[in-house]
């Protein structure tokens, strides 16, 4: 394994994490064990561990990964969340995604759990990730292969569908999957994908821009995907 930058503030970014996961727990986007969050952190990926009870995340809950390979840094004491895959393959796809949301509330986690007429078009056409850059045109259905990397899509509120998760949630299969589905739609959909089984995943920027489109996919999904009150104030999240 080589060598990877990581940030000076990590085990701030940890707490801030574990803190994060506490308050969206409360606020109805967490309950239990279900979720997760995760935020880059230099070359790693930080993110929180498998069966976690949100409520009493700490610091000691969050698990350095190798990006790559999907595997904990040496030194940490957990192991990454089963959604550490799909986390992973957007954190490697999107150059801009800073931080990615999980959220596996009910009605969300299967792709006919949305409207297909809500938002800016049905799932099967739904535009793609390439955060207000007007040049990705509508493509084939797989990854571009002169441009491998695309940035986060703007407004919107039908997500992204990836129907068919690999069998097994591993960074290799994963990643390819989720390229097919970002490279092969156009511009202008919401930074959002839902993946069967598990839920949907957000992100952005920082983490208010991840929680944005949460709220947007919340107002066109039928039903509600969560309640959308109390959402943490993303004030003084680092990056």
């Amino acid at each position: 394994m080589k060598p990877l930058y990581l940030r000076e503030d990590t085990e701030r970014q940890r707490e801030r994490l574990a803190a994060t996961v506490r308050r969206l727990h409360r606020s109805g986007w967490m309950p239990g064990t279900s979720g997760s969050l995760s935020l880059r952190s230099g070359d790693a990926v930080l993110i929180t561990a498998q069966d976690l009870d949100k409520g009493r995340a700490d610091a000691r809950d969050t698990v350095l990964v190798d990006p790559s390979e999907g595997l904990p840094l040496l030194g940490e004491t957990e192991w990454p969340c089963a959604e550490a895959p799909v986390h992973l393959a957007l954190h490697g796809y999107l150059p801009d995604c800073e931080t990615v949301v999980h959220v596996r509330a009910a009605g969300g986690t299967a792709p006919d759990a949305l409207d297909a007429g809500a938002g800016d078009g049905g799932a099967g056409d739904a535009g793609a990730g390439d955060a207000g850059a007007g040049d990705a045109g509508a493509g084939d259905a797989g990854p571009p292969a002169a441009e491998p990397r695309r940035r986060s899509g703007p407004a919107g509120s039908t997500p992204m569908v990836l129907p068919d998760p690999p069998e097994r949630l591993d960074p290799g299969r994963t990643a390819d999957a989720v390229r097919a589905v970002l490279g092969g739609t156009a511009a202008g959909a919401p930074p959002a994908l839902l993946v069967a089984g598990l839920g949907v995943f957000t992100w952005g920027r920082d983490l208010g821009e991840a929680l944005a489109a949460l709220d947007r996919v919340e107002e066109g999904s039928r039903p509600p995907l969560g309640s959308g009150a109390g959402v943490p104030d993303p004030a003084g999240w680092a990056r």
